[in-house]
């Protein structure tokens, strides 16, 4: 999928009318900062009981995501945006108890974003132009444990963000852009075990370009 999307897109932009501009691409970098996945609480103590709480959180490191995505104006301040992201990730344990506890390896983990943001721009014109986005979003967890077992796995949600585009000419423009996606936890609760799952808030922040045709 990460090779399908970007041809794709390539694609449609070269079959598309040029003279439309109301179509553009875009493309970008940057830090993917992701949110808890599972959280469990076990109490360590002695034989006789006892004990303090703590507190054990499943994640992945931050690291550099892509930014892909094709819009289509249909009013001066509304556009729709196909949007895909992706990132490459450690999976982490670590202890929340402790400012200084250590992370422990858990695996490896790739997140693919597919959304379909609606686009509000709060100032249509001018060279600095800001807007709002917001839509459904799916993303698809592929994660390989440290024993050497995978698992895939879809979860639906919502995605939610910002940003703004600097435009050096009629069909170019410096942009960045702010994504708050949130989903279902790709890890199932284990009731036995004390875990509970969470619904990660994915933190995106890219800065690209973007061309209008």
């Amino acid at each position: 999928m990460k090779k399908l999307l970007p041809a794709a897109l390539l694609l449609l932009a070269l079959t598309l009318p040029a003279a439309a501009q109301n179509w553009s691409i875009g493309a970008g970098s940057g830090p993917f900062i992701f949110g808890d996945f599972t959280e469990r609480t076990i109490r360590v103590g002695t034989p006789e009981g006892g004990g303090s709480p703590v507190t054990l959180t499943l994640s992945a490191a931050t690291r550099a995501g892509a930014l892909v995505d094709i819009e289509r104006e249909f009013a001066d301040r509304w556009a729709v945006r196909l949007e895909g992201s992706f990132t490459h990730s450690e999976l982490s344990v670590r202890d929340e108890s402790d400012d200084d506890g250590i992370n422990l390896e858990a695996g490896e983990l790739d997140v693919t974003t597919l959304s379909l943001p609606l686009v509000f721009r709060i100032n249509p014109s001018g060279a600095l132009r800001f807007h709002l986005r917001g839509g459904p979003a799916m993303a698809t967890y592929r994660i390989e444990g440290t024993d050497g077992t995978s698992d895939s796995r879809n979860e639906w949600g919502l995605l939610v963000g910002g940003g703004a585009a600097w435009w050096l000419s009629e069909r170019f423009a410096i942009e960045g852009n702010f994504s708050d996606i949130v989903t279902a936890s790709p890890f199932e609760e284990q009731a036995d075990a004390d875990t509970d799952a969470k619904r990660p808030h994915n933190i995106h922040t890219t800065v690209g370009v973007r061309w209008r045709f």
